[in-house]
């Protein structure tokens, strides 16, 4: 076994089957690859709690491309508007469209292909990937950052992170692990005062025997 495997990944995702964000919507077995999709969309730059109230009644009225390119775009508006951001909308009719007219409405895999959708970035088409597609590498945002860097003692901007998160996930539990790192990140490993001292990553991690040499 690893070291990284036996300190990181492991009690990571054991904490992640006992304290994990279950039951967020889009992360019930059996979504589809455009439902997906959809929440990745949505969550850019918006808490999980707000998206939560909105996802549900929207995938449910408009679960295909094919959905969402038919209705009205004042619809589409005001059922993602507890978001307060209803330009979101026009985002998920365009980005709807390209999969209709180069896809035939299915979400592709390659991320180049992911990435000429409109309102698609290189976090949200990894998210995909691993999400719909069980891709082993991960998707790189402010929190999944923070923690690699702490746990493996690099800066957060440094170039290195997310090489090293990717060489940290386990091949067959792509997603969890995603979840799990953003979990974790939020609730433990936070910007301000990470609970170090109750971290299951503790033994391991470069910036938790840093404070402790301190």
């Amino acid at each position: 076994m690893s070291p990284n495997r036996r300190s990181f990944v492991d009690p990571l995702l054991e904490w992640y089957e006992n304290r994990g964000r279950h039951r967020l919507p889009w992360r019930e077995p059996g979504r589809s690859a455009f439902e997906i999709l959809i929440a990745e969309i949505l969550l850019q730059r918006t808490t999980a709690s707000a998206v939560a109230g909105a996802y549900a009644p929207f995938v449910a009225r408009h679960p295909t491309p094919e959905a969402v390119v038919a209705a009205r775009s004042d619809e589409l508006e005001e059922r993602i508007a507890p978001l307060g951001l209803s330009k979101r909308a026009a985002f998920l009719e365009r980005c709807s469209g390209r999969l209709l007219a180069r896809h035939s409405g299915t979400v592709p895999r390659r991320r180049s292909e992911l990435l000429a959708l409109h309102g698609v970035g290189e976090y949200t088409a990894r998210s995909v990937q691993i999400h719909a597609f069980g891709d082993g590498i991960a998707a790189v945002d402010t929190n999944v950052r923070r923690l690699v860097a702490r746990f493996v003692g690099l800066e957060p901007d440094s170039s290195e992170v997310a090489a090293r998160a990717d060489g940290l996930v386990p091949p067959r539990r792509s997603s969890d692990f995603q979840h799990a790192m953003l979990d974790f990140a939020a609730a433990v490993c936070t910007p301000r005062d990470p609970d170090c001292d109750g971290c299951p990553l503790a033994g391991g991690c470069d910036s938790a025997e840093t404070a402790a040499d301190g």
